[in-house]
């Protein structure tokens, strides 16, 4: 009884039911995310109170199939027209000679979005491309703070340069105040994927400090143009390549 009434206090949606499936308990969290307040919960049947779900995503299925416990981080969810982000906990217990399933669900959909729409800022600050011209652009390099960052320059900005038709790119390192050999690499991948993609890379905007750590930590990259800002970069883009068209 005192387990009851704890489980009746907690946010998490919480729901026991034995290995045919009936529902033995659910707490009024569980009843309040999936708007049950209507339905005959106990005693009832965990698929006739949700026949429309794929067998390949009914949890406590798994759990007493497979006899396995299971941690679902991000499960999407269609209910009564709202799409939901579940993370749910399955646990297989006895009680009185019976066997039974403790399904612990915690609803995420506000954090979920919020991360996304993170990844969206980052993916935009990270893997912004600015057209100069017509087939020319400018990359400004900001801090790698996530590990995000690195997947998003190496795999977006290739992807958007095809997309905008450039054809040479400026890397603005303004932004940059330190590197070391890890970002070395990051950056001479970026660079190797765009010249596969026949695009011509330069350097623009170095700090003293950071050509200072490029020197001290053995750094080259062999074949790409350097200058001192981005005005030497499109003037050097302006005077060798076809006359550009503003847009």
């Amino acid at each position: 009884m005192i387990l009851k009434s704890a489980m009746d206090l907690l946010d998490e949606g919480v729901l026991v039911s034995d290995e045919s499936y009936k529902i033995t308990y659910v707490n009024p969290a569980y009843i309040e995310m999936f708007r049950l307040k209507e339905e005959r919960i106990i005693g009832s049947y965990l698929h006739d109170l949700y026949p429309d779900i794929d067998h390949d995503k009914r949890i406590v299925t798994k759990t007493i199939e497979q006899k396995e416990e299971f941690f679902i981080d991000d499960y999407h969810f269609h209910w009564r027209g709202k799409d939901l982000v579940l993370q749910i906990y399955t646990k297989r217990f006895s009680y009185e000679g019976g066997d039974y399933v403790l399904t612990r669900i915690f609803n995420i959909t506000e954090q979920y979005h919020r991360e996304q729409q993170l990844i969206r800022m980052i993916e935009e600050m990270t893997a912004n491309i600015v057209t100069i011209a017509k087939g020319y652009a400018l990359l400004p390099l900001q801090p790698i703070l996530r590990e995000e960052q690195r997947h998003v320059l190496l795999e977006r900005v290739p992807i958007l340069c095809q997309k905008q038709n450039v054809s040479r790119l400026a890397i603005q390192f303004s932004g940059i105040i330190s590197i070391d050999e890890e970002w070395a690499g990051l950056l001479r991948d970026l660079i190797l994927s765009l010249k596969l993609l026949g695009i011509e890379v330069v350097l623009a905007g170095m700090r003293p400090e950071v050509v200072i750590q490029f020197t001290q930590n053995n750094i080259h990259l062999d074949g790409v143009r350097t200058f001192m800002n981005i005005q030497q970069a499109t003037k050097y883009f302006l005077e060798t390549g076809l006359t550009p068209r503003f847009e």
